[in-house]
């Protein structure tokens, strides 16, 4: 049996390993490194953008790798993040949650706004199997309009 002294140990390093791959994972979709952001995405992953067809054309819920780049690549297409600010980040076990700004820039417009992002995530394995992203959606249809 382990001791509480080796589990608190286990925890924190779990907690950090859950850390560092969800910052990097939101710095590579900021960088559009989308092939990087895949490495920390499980195979059978499933992505979830926004809640409004106004603010992201492309809303809805993608599966597995090859879905999940293709809305990643929708996203850059249309906007360019300028800067990111992951502000919390909340974690529970497996799960995560982080609050972020982004500065962003829609491509056809030009325009540009800082945009309120909470964003959930689910961990299996230490690689993410679920990622549910969710804008503020009044500065994005403020950016396409």
């Amino acid at each position: 049996m382990q001791s509480f002294d080796t589990l608190r140990i286990l925890a924190t390093i779990d907690r950090e390993l859950l850390e560092q791959r969800t910052v990097r994972l939101f710095e590579c979709l900021a960088a559009h490194a989308i092939d990087e952001a895949m490495t920390y995405m499980a195979p059978c992953a499933t992505v979830v953008l926004g809640r409004d067809r106004r603010a992201m054309p492309f809303f809805g819920a993608y599966e597995g790798a090859e879905g999940i780049r293709r809305a990643l690549r929708e996203i850059e297409i249309e906007y360019v993040i300028i800067r990111q600010d992951i502000r919390d980040i909340v974690i529970d076990r497996d799960r995560v949650v982080t609050r972020r700004t982004c500065r962003m820039r829609h491509r056809g417009t030009g325009k540009v706004s800082n945009v309120e992002f909470c964003d959930w995530l689910q961990f299996q394995d230490g690689y993410v199997s679920e990622l549910t992203l969710a804008p503020d959606t009044l500065p994005l249809v403020e950016l396409v309009a």
